[in-house]
């Protein structure tokens, strides 16, 4: 999703003015409403902009890690018009990882065998750069990470023989019950906070919605 691109009709922050400012962080927030509650462990976003002028990613940045401690920012690339954003609650995340089913699949994959964190969260980073550099293939494990049920990361990537079913935010494979629940989740999650953001005037106070 191109968030600066959704608001602005393409036409680059250059073009935006003060009100747009407060409705660019308005609508980042609420594309990433259902990360900051923790419903969802973590997002990946594309944020696209003009000449390379990042000023208003930078407020709305600073804006984000100001609000919400457990909320995180890792910028993939430094891409002259466009960057790769990584958010992620780390509670959630943490909790999303440490997982013994997971855990044995990524290991699989080149994880350590000792679960940490950090160097579970830098190795896709690494992964996510490399490919971004045209130096490695797509990390596609990252569903995990997204919150995605594992079995229909395994189904995408050819770990398992369940057949595919339909199409949530995802490839859905085998069963859908537990997809359909998960991504039910997500909008739920997604429409309470949009809700609550819009019943807060000052942007400055959005911090008192959750």
């Amino acid at each position: 999703m191109r968030i600066l691109d959704e608001i602005t009709g393409g036409e680059g922050i250059n073009k935006l003015n003060k009100n747009l400012e407060t409705d660019f962080i308005r609508y980042t927030l609420k594309s990433i409403g259902a990360t900051i509650l923790g419903a969802k462990p973590a997002e990946l976003k594309n944020i696209k902009v003009d000449k390379g002028n990042y000023e208003l990613w930078d407020k709305c940045k600073n804006e984000i890690l100001c609000y919400y401690e457990q909320i995180k920012i890792i910028e993939l690339n430094q891409g002259f018009t466009r960057r790769k954003i990584l958010f992620y609650h780390q509670a959630a995340l943490d909790k999303q990882l440490d997982n013994l089913k997971a855990l044995n699949f990524l290991r699989k994959l080149g994880y350590p065998e000792e679960y940490k964190f950090k160097l579970y969260l830098d190795l896709l980073v690494t992964k996510l750069k490399k490919h971004d550099l045209g130096a490695g293939v797509f990390p596609h494990e990252i569903g995990i990470f997204l919150g995605y049920p594992l079995k229909d990361v395994l189904g995408f990537m050819g770990y398992s023989d369940l057949e595919y079913t339909c199409r949530e935010e995802w490839k859905v494979y085998g069963d859908k019950t537990i997809s359909s629940l998960q991504k039910n989740r997500f909008d739920l999650a997604r429409a309470y906070f949009s809700k609550k953001l819009d019943q807060v005037q000052n942007i400055k106070k959005v911090y008192t919605i959750i």
